[in-house]
C-alpha cells in the first residue's frame, strides 16, 4: 500500500458526504454502544494491471521496483476520492499470466472496489509500434494483424480465467474493468516515429478491438467497464493537446501523461462511485 505522497489534485464532496453520515450515524447509535472489543474494518480498493493502469508516463515514480506507480495515476486519485485503502499492484510490463501471479493476492471479503487494467501486453503492443516506427507499412500491418489474431482467438479465455478469480477472491466488491484509448490523432510530428496515417488509422482499429473484446468479457462477468476512448479523443500523440505521450526515448512512449491519467479518473471514478 502507498499512502499519498502529496494531495492528489480534486477532493469531490463524496468523502464529506460519507464524513457527514458516519457522523450522524454515531450519533443515532449512542444508545446502542458496541462492545469495546468491536472491529472496525477499513475498506480496500486493490488496483490491478498493466502500465496503463501503473501510470507509466506519469511521472512521480512511488518506488524502484520497475513498476512504475505514478502518484499520478488514476488508482491514487480513485482512493483518494473513495476515502479507501489502497493495495497499488498494478506494474508496468504485466500481462494477464503475471497479473494472476503476483497481483491478486490483497484481494479479499474486505476489497471494496477492483480495478483491472491488463491485455495490451498480451497482443504485444510494444513490439507492434516497434514494427511500426519506420518505412515498411507491410511489416506494421502484418504485425498488427498478429495482434488482432491474438485479441480475438486467445485473449478472451485469458481474461475469462483472470476474471473469475478475482470474483472468487473479492465475491463482495464492484469490479471495473478499464480499457486503453486510441493513440493516434491521425496526423504525423516528431514525436510519432513515421508512423503514418494509415498506419495510425490500423493502430487506433486494433486498439478498438481490444476495447470491445475486453467489454465483452467483463460483461459476462457482470463487471463494470470504464472506457477511456471518448475521453481521449482529440487528446492522442501529435494532437494540440496530447494526453498520451510519442516517442521520448524511454519506456514512457505511447503511454498517458499526467493529464491522461487525470482523463482516465473522471471516467473510471463514476463506475465506482
Amino acid at each position: 500500500m502507498y499512502p499519498p505522497k502529496t494531495k492528489p489534485r480534486r477532493r469531490v464532496g463524496l468523502l464529506l458526504r460519507t464524513l457527514a453520515a458516519a457522523a450522524a450515524a454515531a450519533i443515532g447509535a449512542a444508545a446502542f454502544a458496541a462492545p469495546a472489543s468491536a472491529d472496525v474494518t477499513l475498506l480496500k480498493y486493490v488496483a490491478l494491471g498493466d502500465s496503463y493502469a501503473s501510470g507509466v508516463g506519469a511521472g512521480d515514480y512511488l518506488g524502484d521496483d520497475d513498476c512504475y506507480r505514478s502518484a499520478n495515476a488514476y488508482p491514487r486519485q480513485a482512493a483518494y476520492e473513495l476515502g479507501e485503502k489502497l493495495w497499488f499492484e498494478a506494474c508496468s510490463g504485466a500481462t494477464v499470466e503475471d497479473v494472476v501471479a503476483n497481483q491478486l493476492g490483497h484481494l479479499n471479503y474486505t476489497t471494496e472496489h477492483v480495478t483491472i487494467g491488463v491485455g495490451g501486453n498480451d497482443a504485444g503492443f510494444s513490439t507492434v509500434l516497434g514494427a511500426c516506427a519506420g518505412t515498411d507499412t507491410a511489416l506494421c500491418l502484418g504485425a498488427v494483424d498478429n495482434a488482432r489474431t491474438v485479441i480475438t482467438d486467445v485473449l478472451p479465455q485469458r481474461l475469462d480465467d483472470l476474471y473469475t478469480q478475482v470474483r472468487d477472491k473479492a465475491d463482495t466488491a464492484t469490479i471495473v474493468v478499464v480499457g486503453n484509448p486510441r493513440l493516434f490523432s491521425g496526423t504525423t510530428c516528431a514525436d510519432s516515429l513515421a508512423i503514418t496515417p494509415e498506419e495510425q488509422a490500423a493502430l487506433n482499429d486494433t486498439a478498438d478491438l481490444l476495447a470491445e473484446t475486453t467489454a465483452a468479457v467483463a460483461a459476462d462477468h457482470g463487471f463494470g467497464f470504464a472506457d477511456p476512448r471518448a475521453a481521449f479523443d482529440g487528446h492522442g500523440v501529435c494532437s494540440a493537446d496530447p494526453w498520451i505521450l510519442g516517442y521520448v526515448g524511454t519506456l514512457e512512449s505511447f503511454h498517458p501523461n499526467a493529464a491522461g491519467q487525470d482523463g482516465y479518473t473522471d471516467v473510471v471514478l463514476p463506475h465506482l462511485t
